[in-house]
């Protein structure tokens, strides 16, 4: 039976997130990340073939469990439920996952996934944006019946782009939004998708 590696992936990509969050992207190398989880780089060299894997496994991540907790909130069968909480979610998760979300709302794709990784991890990152895309269409059709461009403009305005918009510059500053966010929030999306 082999010995127990003592630095997981999963502490391995935290203490990558933590140096994102406090040097951004390009000082993220692999020497920092690191002195940050006090192991020697070899360890991470161990879990990851490059520091380009790494930072598309981390990337891929976060931005699947993003995605999956955001399209949870559309599948609610209760659509205003589905809608108010699926404008929320972004500032209810920003709270709980700030150095994740200084990755996913202050970065692109390209910052992380390039077009010359291995298959494993285009796949990957090829499935996002198909998978939010059906599912805010299929909350369109619930809400409206139809999946007009006009009606799936709504939609994204109220539950993706306000919200963004909205925490973005808290999570500039590395903060949290206040609470205010969530009632304004709120109030938009009944404005905007109707009660």
């Amino acid at each position: 039976m082999g010995r127990r590696p003592k630095y997981s992936r999963a502490g391995i990509e935290a203490a990558a997130r933590a140096v994102i969050a406090d040097r951004g992207v390009q000082g993220a190398t692999i020497s920092a990340i690191a002195a940050e989880l006090g192991a020697p780089s070899g360890s991470i060299y161990h879990r990851y073939r490059s520091r380009e894997l790494l930072l598309a496994a981390l990337w891929l991540g976060v931005v699947e469990q993003f995605q999956d907790g955001l399209r949870a909130e559309l599948e609610r069968d209760d659509l205003l439920e589905a809608a108010i909480g699926t404008a929320l979610f972004m500032s209810r998760w920003v709270r709980e996952h700030l150095n994740e979300a200084q990755l996913l709302l202050l970065h692109h794709r390209k910052d992380f996934v390039t077009d010359d990784w291995p298959d494993e991890v285009m796949a990957r990152a090829s499935k996002l944006e198909p998978q939010l895309n059906a599912a805010l269409r299929r909350f369109c059709r619930r809400r409206y019946g139809n999946v007009r461009k006009s009606n799936l403009q709504r939609v994204r305005f109220a539950l993706l782009d306000v919200p963004y918009g909205a925490v973005k510059p808290y999570v500039q500053r590395k903060q949290q939004p206040p609470a205010l966010i969530d009632e304004l929030l709120r109030d938009t999306v009944i404005a905007v998708l109707g009660p």
